[in-house]
């Protein structure tokens, strides 16, 4: 019986091995649809906390010669002042490609855990349905570390 199973063992796995090993895709060769155009924000929603719906406090969301840019310059210090960016348009079955870095120093009245830290929120609740006071949008995240 032990040798039953660790024989069905090792076949979930190789099954599991052989699956993923098939599965190769070029993401060259996939067709992407662009989500920022690299000149604004038309077709985002941004929503910081206390703030109304795209009322975008200290122009905290931006656009610089083509990359946006999330900056807390002119704020005087971060008073737990979350900032979310929501694409208007929603999608299912995709893939997410996106190049990120951190610049700049930690704000003042920023909490240690947050230093460097940012995400992809995913199946996100609509920026419309959030309250004003709402932090965090309830979504499924991935951290930007």
């Amino acid at each position: 019986m032990r040798y039953a199973r660790i024989s069905i063992g090792c076949l979930f796995f190789l099954f599991i091995g052989l699956g993923l090993t098939s599965v190769r895709i070029d993401p060259a060769a996939e067709e992407w649809t662009p989500l920022f155009n690299k000149k604004n924000l038309s077709g985002w929603d941004v929503k910081i906390t206390g703030y109304g719906l795209n009322e975008n406090f200290g122009n905290t969301f931006r656009v610089e010669d083509g990359i946006l840019k999330i900056g807390y310059d002119k704020y005087q210090k971060f008073d737990d002042k979350f900032g979310h960016l929501y694409y208007q348009q929603p999608f299912s079955h995709y893939k997410l490609r996106a190049e990120y870095r951190f610049t700049g120093d930690q704000l003042a009245g920023g909490a240690t855990w947050n230093v460097r830290n940012s995400g992809i929120m995913f199946h996100s609740q609509s920026a419309r349905s959030l309250t004003k006071d709402q932090e965090f949008p309830v979504s499924l995240e991935v951290q930007l570390l």
